[in-house]
Parts: C-alpha cells; structure tokens; sequence
C-alpha cells in the first residue's frame, strides 16, 4: 500500500476511532513525529458530532473532544487548551449562506477548557459544556464555535479540523407561554375579506373573527365577485408593544362547533412579521404547517413589536380563498 493510502486511512480512522491505541511502527518513514497532528473530532463534517437538538424544558451538556492522529505514539499525555471563538461566526454564516447567531450570553457555561489526551490514546477526556434552556429566545439553531488554542507539548494542529461549529438546536415539547389578553386588540390591516354574517354570528367571514374568541366565526378572503389567490394576510394591533415567541392559528372548520379542519383554505405557509407602526416590518419566521384545526408556531428567536401580520403564502390543497378562525399570542 502506497504511503499516502495507509495515511489516508490512518487519519480517517483516528477521527472515528475511540480509544484505541495509536500506530506504534514507523513504516520506515522519515521523520515520522512530523505526521502527528492534534484535532477536534467535533469539528468533523457530521451533524452527530456538531450538532445537538434538545427540549428547551430542561438543561443539558455538549461534549467536545481533543483527537490524536499520527505514525509514532508522541510518549507522553498532551494537554490541549480550547477556546470559545465568537469573532469566527461571521466568516461561517458567510461561508455556508446561514444566519446563525452566535449563542446568548449565559446560555452555556465551558466548565474547563483545558484536557488531556492520555499517553497512548488517540481521545481525551470531554470538554463538557454545560447548556443553560432558560436563557434561549426561541426555537432557533444558535452557533457556538470551540477552536483549539494550544498543544502542550507542542504538537502541530490540523488547521482544517481545529474549530468546532457546534448548531445548538432547542424546541419546545410544550408551550410554556401564556397566551395574551386580547380583549382590547383591534384589526390593523388585511388584503381582503368577504362577509358571510349569519344571525348568530354577525362577524362571520371578516378579519375581525380572527380576535373576537369564538371559533365557529372565521376571516375568509375574497371569494364571490372575484378570487384573489395568495398571498393574503392580516395585520393585528395588540395595543402596546409585547414580546412575542410565536402563536397559536386556529383554522376553519368543517361544520359550525366541530374541531375538524376544513379540507381546504386554512394556511399552509405563512409569515409572521412584526411591527412598531404598522408600516414597516421586520419578518419573524416562515412556517410550513399540516392542516390541524390549531397549529403553534414558535419564532426563531423572540421578537417586540405592537402589531403582527399573518402573510399567508400558499393554503391547503392550494385553495385561492384563505381562512382564519381565531389567533393567539404568546
């Protein structure tokens, strides 16, 4: 097997491998030490390693691990010192076309930053990061970069393996929100609306349904004299300026007092912006949802603003007609 093979291989191995022991023959190589390298099995291009999806209910930790690759056992344990590295998230998002914001002030706590990789082996013991739930915003994937800052002794770094980006990722398995009182919200815009007043429920196809807490009346765009297909939206004016993690959209149902969707028209893919003036806005979050009677959606990271906008881009079964029975902040 040629030299450049067998080192392939052997770099390959090291970074999955666990605990095994490192190569002990020199192959009949030169200067063997100079093939030993230092790296993060973290950093690898593998959402197991980097990435870390959890319920926002409860903390949790992320390990990250110092790796030995190389020909020749380096005699004796290696310390290695990681760093946090905010100023490399910039250059990441650039890279790879994303947003990601670096992780919230106390949102993690590094315990120690320094190991060991014991004489021998080809893994350290874990950098533990501990991760702090209640101080996330939202249900975005936040990016926290851990790079290796030293080697004692001094060993050289693999450069391409140095950094991890790790994606911290959480959700929630319930909404720990309450809704908003919305006794004293207003409709502040929408495209269209057609009436269908029915004795009992006079409101019964306007915008206004959406706010007025009953479920058996709904905002229905236009439909008779003309058919408007998306997009359809409808601006909500809570009054005073809130801080808004999502909220919960009731669609239509399919008979008056039933809590089945109708099988068409409720949304499917909508926007949520918000606003200070109503005039301009800032986009919150883009959802894509099953046809539930209700859905709750949670924005990325939290937004504040006195108006919100539902801009509904595509209904279901595509219907042309968009409906909304009832909304709630949270």
């Amino acid at each position: 097997m040629k030299l450049t093979e067998y080192l392939t291989l052997l770099c390959c191995g090291a970074l999955f491998a666990a605990c095994e022991n490192p190569v002990q023959d020199d192959l009949n190589v030169d200067n063997p030490e100079n093939y030993t390298r230092i790296y993060t099995v973290n950093a690898a291009d593998d959402t197991s390693k980097n990435t870390l999806v959890f319920p926002l209910e409860r903390d949790t930790s992320f390990m990250v691990y110092a790796n030995l690759s190389g020909i020749r056992n380096p005699g004796c344990d290696v310390t290695v010192k990681f760093r946090v590295a905010p100023e490399l998230v910039a250059a990441y998002n650039e890279k790879n076309q994303s947003s990601y914001p670096m992780m919230l002030d106390g949102s993690y706590t590094v315990e120690n930053f320094e190991t060991v990789i014991p004489n021998g082996k080809y893994i350290s013991s874990p950098v533990r990061i501990a991760i702090n739930s209640r101080a996330f915003d939202g249900v975005g994937v936040f990016l926290l970069p851990v790079s290796i800052e030293s080697v004692t002794p001094g060993l050289a770094i693999n450069e391409s393996l140095q950094t991890a980006y790790l994606r911290i990722n959480g959700y929630y398995t319930e909404n720990p929100f309450p809704a908003y009182d919305k006794s004293s919200w207003s409709i502040a815009g929408f495209s269209t609306e057609e009436a269908e007043a029915t004795t009992a429920y006079p409101n019964r196809g306007r915008a206004v349904s959406i706010i007025d807490g009953e479920n058996n009346t709904y905002w229905g765009t236009q439909w008779r004299s003309a058919k408007p297909g998306p997009p359809h939206w409808v601006a909500v004016d809570m009054g005073a300026p809130k801080e808004l993690h999502g909220l919960t959209i009731r669609g239509r149902s399919d008979k008056e007092g039933s809590d089945v969707p109708k099988s068409s028209g409720n949304p499917r893919i909508f926007n949520i912006d918000v606003s200070d003036d109503n005039q301009n806005w800032t986009h919150a979050g883009t959802f894509t949802v099953e046809n539930r009677i209700e859905n709750t959606v949670y924005l990325d990271h939290k937004a504040t603003g006195r108006y919100f906008r539902i801009f509904v881009t595509a209904t279901q079964a595509d219907l042309y007609q968009t409906c909304i029975a009832e909304v709630w902040a949270f």
